[in-house]
This record gives C-alpha cells, structure tokens and sequence, in this order.
C-alpha cells in the first residue's frame, strides 16, 4: 500500500511494516516459513521494518513541512516567506527611571539597574541630575521577552552603584517586550491572509509593537455602523501612529477610504496628500470572582485565568490574551481557571464594574478589547 495518495500522505506504522514484509517473505518462501521474533529471518525483518518506519516518519515530516498548518520551525518560516511575512522576533520593553541624587551628577548611557527578580534595564540616553535632585532617564530591557514587562515601581535596584547617585524607580510600567513568536501564533496569524483586506490585517500586525488587529468595512452605498460608504475602518492595538499610517496607506485597496478615529495626512507614492484614518480599541476591564472547595495553588489559578483573557499577573508576567472582539467565553474562563488545579470544585463569576457578577459570557464589540490583572481575580 502507497503511503501517498490522493487523500494525502498516510505513514506506514512500525506494525504495518512488520506485516508487509512478512507477507512478502511468505510470498517467495511459501506459507510455512518460520518467521518467529526469535528466528533469524524473523529478527532480521523486525530490523529492517524499524529502519523503514524511521524512513517513513521522515517522509510524513518531509510531506508536512510543505503546508503552514502542519509545518514547524524553519519549514513554518519558509512557508511565511512565501506569504511575504516573518516570524515576529522577540522585542525589549521600554520605559523610563526616576533617578535621584546629587545635584550635575551626570549618569552615563548604559546606566545597569534592575527589579528585586533580577530583571536587568539600562539606560539609553545620557542625563544630567538637575537642582532638584532627580532626572528622567529612558530605559530598555536588557533582555528582549515579555519579562522585561513589569510593574510601575518594580525597578529599585542599582547594579554598580557609581557616586551621586542614590536611588532609582520607575513611575510608569514598561511595556513593549515581546517574546519570539510561536509556531501556533504565526500559523493563526498566516491563516488571516486569506484576502485583499486580510493582507491589510497581516501586514499591520506585522508593524513593531502592534498586538492585534481588527478590520471593519461597509461595502454599501450608506453609512453602517457608523463608517462611511465604501470604507473600510482599522481598529489597530499599539503600534506608532506614523508606522500604522504608512502601512494602512501601503496595502489598502485602492479607491477605498480608510476611517477612524484618529485621521493622520500622509503622502502617497506620487506625493499627494491622502487622509489615513484608523481607530484605537478601548479596554474593558473583567473582574472575576473565584469559589474554591479543598486545597489548590490559588496563584496557578489566578494565572491561567489572566492568560486566558489577558493582562499582567502578580509577578509582572503579561499575557496577550485575548484580542480585539474576542468575547470573554465564562466556560473558557471556568476551564482554563481549572486546568492542572487539584481543587475539588471551582466556580468563577465575570463582572465588567467590579460589582455585578455573574456565569455570563462578556460580549467584547469590534473595538474594544478585554483585559483584566492580578488584583481583579479575586478568591472567595
């Protein structure tokens, strides 16, 4: 039997090779041929079959790496290379430190500080302490990842103390990190290239520090849902406005209008002016309140939930999450609050206001998305 047909490739198990080669040696041997595991010609057919199911699995993995749902690592990447795409490389978060000390104590670019877990930053810019005793200095993560993502007044560590300097904090939360994206992340993300619009969707994601994307059109004559005929209206998660403008002006259809909230004046590929619009996603915040029965890792729980809909754990961990228009599923919720727990029942409740909750589903519209934190995952 072919392994490959017009129903694809099918590999030949171990078991399967076993009897087709003891088939045929009864073929050319007759009946009574003694192939017993224990026999010579028996062991020798085992070995061959354990050669020719190694074989095999090659030629499947060979097969496999020609399509992007089932292709992995560098044959994924070749794949997306023919999509004109990449795979998202990791990024470092960015931010700023309050530095205070003594007054025109000058602080070196490649300033080392760190958080209390050992999450390492440096400064990007040379700065002067001013007579107030304090200056602001721009940081990056000095690993690239989503670890370099933590808390406003994380980092408090100084890693080579130098004269004139006393103390350091960060008022804000850094953001910006970003670990390598996985093989299941660029195959969903390839899978939204299916059109000329959804090209348009890719190639925005593919813009430096835009986390999701969702693109609404009307194709009528009217005003629908309040975009212009014949238009389409970008919902863009991060990214800088001058990169998320250029791209929108680059791969939209031409004649279509782009609308949004925000309008920016670029110049086309002749040097006309062109007005970009796009529009940005508000955040709805998810409250959710947990009954356990019996013993379990309440932080496990916490985490699972907050990775299911997104946002920042307790130890400074960010989960992307769920995106644009993606609804808060409560089932989803209970399954992912449960998964590898050792509680004997768990029951959940969602709530959009931190006060009325309840096992329904949280209905996420086109540009909203949903996002919630360690403090709203509360235990009952």
């Amino acid at each position: 039997m072919s392994m490959l047909d017009k129903n694809g490739f099918k590999r030949k198990r171990y078991a399967d090779i076993v009897a087709s080669l003891e088939n045929r040696a009864k073929e050319k041997m007759g009946e009574s041929t003694n192939l017993s595991p224990k026999q010579f010609l028996g062991i020798f057919l085992r070995v061959i079959a354990w050669i020719l199911s190694l074989f095999a699995q090659d030629l499947e993995d060979t097969y496999n790496a020609a399509f992007v749902e089932t292709s992995e690592g560098i044959a994924l990447n070749r794949n997306a290379k023919r999509q004109s795409a990449r795979r998202m490389q990791p990024l470092r978060s960015t931010g700023s430190i309050e530095i205070t000390g003594e007054e025109d104590t000058v602080v070196d670019s490649g300033f080392v500080v760190e958080t209390s877990r050992s999450i390492r930053f440096r400064t990007t810019e040379s700065v002067t302490i001013s007579s107030g005793g304090t200056v602001t200095a721009d940081i990056e993560a000095a690993e690239r990842g989503q670890q370099g993502n933590v808390n406003a007044g994380d980092i408090t560590e100084i890693v080579n103390p130098s004269p004139g300097i006393d103390s350091v904090t960060n008022p804000e939360a850094t953001s910006g990190g970003r670990d390598r994206e996985s093989d299941e992340e660029l195959r969903e993300r390839l899978d939204r290239t299916r059109s000329e619009e959804n090209r348009l969707v890719f190639n925005l994601l593919d813009v430096t520090g835009v986390r999701d994307v969702y693109l609404d059109s009307n194709e009528t004559n009217t005003t629908s849902d309040g975009i212009p005929p014949k238009s389409i209206e970008p919902v863009v998660w991060g990214g800088a406005e001058q990169d998320v403008v250029e791209t929108i002006m680059r791969y939209k259809s031409g004649g279509i209008q782009s609308f949004g909230d925000t309008q920016v004046t670029v110049q086309d590929s002749k040097g006309r002016d062109q007005a970009i619009g796009y529009s940005r996603p508000n955040i709805v915040d998810v409250y959710v309140n947990i009954t356990l029965s019996g013993s379990a890792d309440q932080d496990a729980i916490r985490a699972n939930i907050i990775e299911y809909i997104g946002g920042q754990d307790a130890d400074g961990t960010e989960y992307d999450g769920l995106g644009i228009k993606e609804d808060v599923i409560a089932f989803q919720a209970l399954m992912s609050a449960g998964r590898d727990s050792s509680a004997e029942d768990i029951t959940i409740e969602l709530s959009t206001d931190g006060s009325t909750y309840s096992y329904d589903n949280i209905t996420i519209n086109q540009r909203e998305y949903a996002r919630t934190d360690a403090d709203k995952v509360v235990f009952q």
